[in-house]
């Protein structure tokens, strides 16, 4: 017998080529998804709203209304809301941007008195009218720029054609999301199909969890934001709290940008309230990454504060806005598999 490995434990031919088929598949696959991964995350947002919203779906399906009645009313609230929000704010704050660029030399020159250094820097290097200049001739060097107006063109119905896409896969997903439920599970043995929905469904209601946690730190966000601006007298305080609640929803960025439209107006009342609004923000975002998100989310998905705060950071890390927006209930649904098949199954050993 020639010496190596024996005939008996040697592979088939057959085996080998399997293993290599479904490598290669695999290395495929993953490049396939590699090149569609903006496609994928725009499924995977809208696979996460529709799971979200699928609650207060139901809750209308409740009151005797069909699925795609429930459906579509919740849908035109939230098309409703959002655009009478945006009637109601875009056009003031297009105006005080205005006129925050108009009187941004004046400011400047306020600005200088304050410090003679300031003043004496200022007025060597003509500052104010330098200000001046470039805010009279922005309009027209935008104008005259084709490429900038494409550019901006192209990013703006960019951004479109991803909310829209979002927007209707949502609608799809709702609509059908107790038949891809019973499609997923097909794909379990059905003997452990039983135990399979057992899980699946708090994992669902672990994402309803989560969407309504979001949805209650938003709003103590806009509530907050509209206290201060109220109190510090801050034009536009309701639009501008509005803003801050809608724009927390959105992971890693939501908060600056909910704070930047609010800076911005104070600063046009002044330079000091500017200030005062800024350090504002800064605090009560701390406060809300490390004290009452954590604890709201508890609540909601019955996780630990410190389980929440990594979770998040976490997720973020690796998969930037999608893994911030998945990181918390993905954390949730590892927890309750820990709990059902994980830990009972070591106790049993």
């Amino acid at each position: 017998m020639p010496s190596g490995v024996p005939p008996a434990y040697a592979p088939r031919t057959v085996t080998v080529f399997r293993i290599v088929f479904a490598v290669v598949a695999a290395l495929v696959l993953v490049y396939a998804a590699y090149l569609v991964r903006s496609i994928l995350v725009l499924v995977v947002v809208s696979g996460f709203l529709a799971v979200g919203l699928d609650p207060a779906v139901r809750a209308l399906e409740r009151f005797g209304l069909s699925r795609g009645i429930a459906v579509a009313a919740v849908f035109v609230g939230i098309l409703l809301f959002i655009g009478g929000f945006l009637f109601a704010v875009i056009p003031p704050l297009v105006q005080q941007v205005t006129n925050f660029a108009a009187h941004l030399p004046k400011y400047v020159q306020d600005l200088s008195k304050t410090n003679p250094r300031v003043e004496r820097f200022i007025a060597a290097n003509n500052i104010p009218d330098k200000l001046r200049a470039a805010t009279q001739s922005a309009p027209t060097i935008i104008g005259g720029s084709l490429a900038t107006i494409i550019g901006v063109a192209g990013s703006v119905i960019g951004s479109i054609f991803k909310m829209v896409t979002v927007l209707v896969l949502t609608i799809y997903f709702v609509m059908s999301l107790s038949r891809i439920r019973k499609g997923t599970l097909r794909l379990i043995p059905r003997t452990k199909r039983e135990r399979a929905t057992l899980l699946l469904d708090p994992m669902l209601e672990k994402v309803g969890g989560y969407v309504a946690g979001n949805l209650a730190v938003s709003l103590i966000a806009g509530l907050l934001s509209f206290i201060f601006l109220a109190l510090a007298h801050i034009p536009f305080p309701v639009a501008l709290a509005l803003w801050v609640a809608i724009a927390d929803l959105i992971p890693l960025v939501g908060a600056t940008l909910g704070a930047v439209p609010s800076i911005v107006v104070a600063f046009v009342g002044s330079i000091p309230l500017g200030i005062a609004t800024i350090v504002y923000f800064i605090v009560y975002q701390q406060t809300e990454n490390y004290l009452i998100a954590p604890r709201v989310m508890t609540k909601a998905v019955d996780l630990s504060p410190a389980a929440v705060l990594l979770a998040a950071l976490i997720g973020a890390s690796l998969l930037g806005f999608v893994g911030a927006l998945m990181a918390i209930p993905a954390a949730a649904s590892i927890k309750l598999v820990m709990q059902e098949i994980v830990l009972p199954a070591t106790d049993r050993q």
